[in-house]
């Protein structure tokens, strides 16, 4: 009878469009690839890792949206959530069973190209599956071990993508400053989004920590992140030019933390976002890439 009380909010089409989570999804196809043209694949290689990476993770975040259904439900019939954050197998836009063969096919596709590009990639693929998984059956719902996912998530299509070609010293670190940075990064999100959070049974940090706390935990993280990602310098792996790029990296970071640390309300924290991810996104892959200029 619930499903009666929720009306499709967008049509066929514009639903399939938000089942490729275009935000989510983009992010890591730029990050697998990225790092398999800085690993030495070429860049013919590093196009077909960055969509084998794409698909991965089209088949992981919509699958996200399979696991939520439910819950988003809720927030649907409370008119809670927002129409860009609506998951349109809760809605009715899409039915679930479409959604979960939509999920299992990209997965699918992935999968055939990690075999032909790099079957050392099945590894941090296997891992990507594993989190996934995971969110999906509810064992990481607990506060700090989803935000830990989205930063191992990243650190897996890092090595992902570097398994087209030749990973060094310097890309494990580096796994690490994704692994931290993004960690660090589910505390920001988590306070933008909390106005919606609060009215669902879904805990977040700030739900279930506080903002105080919350805020702190992100400025350990995202510290942590800035010292890994110039400990990847002197491992000798990257150029010159990768420090100049880390400094501004570093830089504007900071000024990015210690402003949000400074005003932590979803409303200042829905303007850092786009500049965090995007921007300090944009920084480590140039980074990464001009890292392996010139270098010898």
């Amino acid at each position: 009878m619930t499903d009666l009380l929720v009306r499709p909010r967008f049509s066929p089409p514009v639903a399939l469009f938000w089942l490729f989570r275009p935000g989510r999804t983009f992010m890591m196809a730029i990050v697998a690839g990225t790092a398999a043209f800085a690993a030495g694949a070429g860049i013919g290689k590093s196009f077909w890792m960055a969509l084998t990476g794409w698909c991965l993770a089209v088949g992981g975040f919509s699958m996200d949206f399979y696991a939520d259904r439910h819950v988003d439900r809720r927030g649907t019939q409370a008119g809670t959530c927002p129409a860009s954050l609506a998951n349109p197998l809760a809605d009715g836009s899409l039915p679930a069973r479409f959604g979960l063969v939509f999920s299992l096919g990209f997965l699918a596709a992935s999968l055939a190209g990690v075999i032909l590009l790099a079957p050392w990639g099945l590894l941090p693929w296997t891992g990507v599956v594993i989190v996934v998984a995971g969110l999906a059956v509810g064992i990481f719902d607990k506060p700090l071990l989803r935000a830990a996912t989205l930063g191992l998530l990243q650190a897996l299509y890092l090595l992902l993508g570097g398994t087209a070609g030749s990973l060094n010293p310097g890309f494990w670190i580096l796994a690490g400053v994704l692994l931290f940075a993004m960690t660090g990064a589910r505390g920001m999100t988590d306070i933008r989004d909390f106005p919606e959070d609060k009215e669902t049974r879904v805990q977040t940090l700030p739900k279930r920590y506080g903002a105080k706390r919350t805020v702190v935990f992100t400025l350990v993280c995202l510290h942590i992140a800035y010292a890994l990602s110039l400990a990847a310098y002197f491992t000798g792996s990257f150029s010159r030019l990768y420090l100049y790029v880390d400094i501004a990296f570093i830089g504007t970071g900071l000024i990015l933390t210690w402003y949000f640390a400074a005003r932590p309300t979803p409303r200042a924290a829905h303007s850092l976002t786009p500049a965090f991810l995007m921007g300090q996104g944009s920084l480590f892959s140039l980074m990464l890439v001009l890292g392996t200029l010139g270098h010898t």
